[in-house]
């Protein structure tokens, strides 16, 4: 069964995806922007709430209860496994992010 897997701008209906009903008034999210759309927690700057959730670290909290990352989180999710095999080059570029994050913090 092959389910299409929605984007986090369509589950959280925030309009900051491109041409989004908020994307000129709030800008378009890090998230749409950078083609991560099932890894919004991973990033820094996504709108959530209607406010600036800041660093990872800083909005790990809001995150886990999410149902974005209750849905696509790699190891956690209930489609976690599923959003490697349909969007390889998001996995890509997520892949990308956390490792340079892991350079970033080990030196």
């Amino acid at each position: 069964m092959n389910t299409r897997l929605k984007n986090c701008w369509e589950i959280k209906h925030c309009g900051r995806e491109s041409g989004g009903s908020k994307a000129i008034e709030l800008g378009e999210c890090v998230a749409a922007t950078e083609g991560l759309g099932h890894s919004c927690w991973a990033i820094a700057g996504t709108l959530c709430g209607g406010t600036v959730q800041g660093s990872v670290a800083q909005k790990e909290h809001n995150c886990v209860a999410c149902e974005v990352y209750e849905r696509y989180h790699r190891t956690l999710g209930s489609h976690g496994q599923e959003v490697p095999v349909q969007f390889a080059d998001e996995e890509q570029r997520y892949n990308r992010m956390l490792l340079a994050r892991m350079r970033n913090h080990t030196g």
